[in-house]
């Protein structure tokens, strides 16, 4: 049998929910009573459900402290060669020291 996905799962939980809820008296008649578990069943998918939208919040967090991170990196990354050029330009290629600095990007 295949792996259910999240969603699948998602619409199995109240796919039952709505069997049981629809059906309460042909299950009361073959003697089972389903309030109790079907309000835990609501219970529980609430709480998933608002597990789900706190991870895909935390998701499009990271998205952006990514996407902010890259950009920081990049200005900084810019300065430094930026000022490895200036450095360069007033030394010279031939300098010791910027012969130096030139093994950083390797």
């Amino acid at each position: 049998m295949p792996r259910m996905t999240e969603a699948e799962k998602r619409d199995f939980i109240s796919s039952i929910i709505e069997l049981a809820s629809l059906q309460k008296e042909v299950l009361a008649n073959a003697g089972f009573c389903s309030d109790t578990l079907i309000e835990t069943l609501r219970k529980e998918k609430e709480e998933a459900d608002k597990a789900e939208i706190l991870q895909k919040e935390a998701m499009a967090a990271s998205q952006i402290a990514t996407k902010q991170s890259q950009e920081a990196l990049a200005k900084a990354y810019n300065q430094a060669s930026n000022m490895a050029e200036i450095i360069s330009g007033l030394l010279g290629r031939d300098n010791e020291l910027v012969k130096k600095m030139r093994k950083f990007r390797k």
